[in-house]
């Protein structure tokens, strides 16, 4: 089992420091799935049978790193680890302001008395030297038998569909709201534009967001309101620093999925709603 990858790319180091942020702030593990084509994030559902997947990421390994090479166990050179997101996050903080002195980054799977996801910084000096900073990850090799339960959600027919043109305004109302109200609720207004709002004793306040498109509605369908947790989606949302190229909002079965398409990768996650 071997897996080792290398980038060189300033921004793609960069948007996986962001990553590895996000996660930190949602779970405390999460799971590591690689593959020839592809690097993939999973946070899971805590004490859920089966495994019910909240966020994935995948990325376009041979596109996004520099340098990268699987070998797995199967004919398929599949890997899966469990990793501390905490870990992860504090490993790769130097990437997020290193700039022009980060001259590549290196990860790959070893042991060091126990396995191990090694990260190796290479950074340059004022006087043209190198020097390298190097963290050790614990991680947990799931075995092949419980590789099942870590599958992507299947695809989904929407009820409906919101093009998001400024995710970073609609955190910034996100973060406002929720100082009045612990939940929000948002949805498609009747007059077909995305919805958020929320109610306290003493106030409500409702914002239309005009500029986001709706691209599919199914005929019939009542205007639809999803109560959830503002606090969650606030720090789901941090992920728009990522800067995604599109970031389609999808309404079904009292779930919102929110699809973000970034530069040779995809972020997705699941917002469930609550009951007052």
């Amino acid at each position: 089992m071997k897996f080792r990858a290398k980038l060189a790319e300033w921004m793609n180091m960069k948007n996986l420091a962001f990553l590895a942020t996000t996660l930190s702030k949602l779970t405390k593990t999460c799971v590591l799935k690689m593959t020839k084509a592809q690097f993939t994030l999973l946070i899971c559902e805590e004490n859920s049978s089966p495994k019910q997947i909240l966020l994935w990421c995948v990325i376009d390994a041979p596109q996004f790193f520099n340098e990268y090479d699987v070998e797995g166990v199967t004919r398929d050179d599949k890997i899966f680890l469990e990793l501390p997101t905490e870990m992860l996050s504090s490993s790769l903080n130097t990437l997020k302001s290193g700039g022009s002195n980060i001259i590549t980054v290196k990860i790959k799977l070893t042991d060091k008395m126990s396995p191990c996801i090694t990260v190796e910084i290479e950074l340059s000096t004022e006087y043209g030297m190198t020097r390298s900073c190097v963290h050790d990850i614990p991680v947990r090799i799931i075995h092949m038998d419980y590789w099942k339960e870590f599958k992507d959600p299947p695809a989904v027919d929407y009820d409906a569909t919101v093009e998001i043109i400024n995710l970073k305004k609609i955190r910034n109302v996100i973060e406002r709201l929720k100082r009045l109200c612990p939940f929000i609720k948002v949805g498609v207004s009747s007059e077909r534009m995305l919805c958020i709002s929320a109610e306290s004793q003493a106030v409500s306040c409702v914002t239309l967001f005009k500029n986001c498109t709706l691209i599919s509605h199914k005929e019939g369908e009542e205007e639809q309101c999803f109560r959830i947790d503002a606090k969650r989606l606030c720090m789901l949302l941090t992920c728009e620093q990522l800067n995604s190229r599109r970031t389609l909002l999808h309404f079904y079965n009292n779930v919102i999925h929110f699809n973000l398409n970034c530069d040779h990768f995809f972020i997705h996650f699941h917002v469930a709603t609550t009951e007052e």
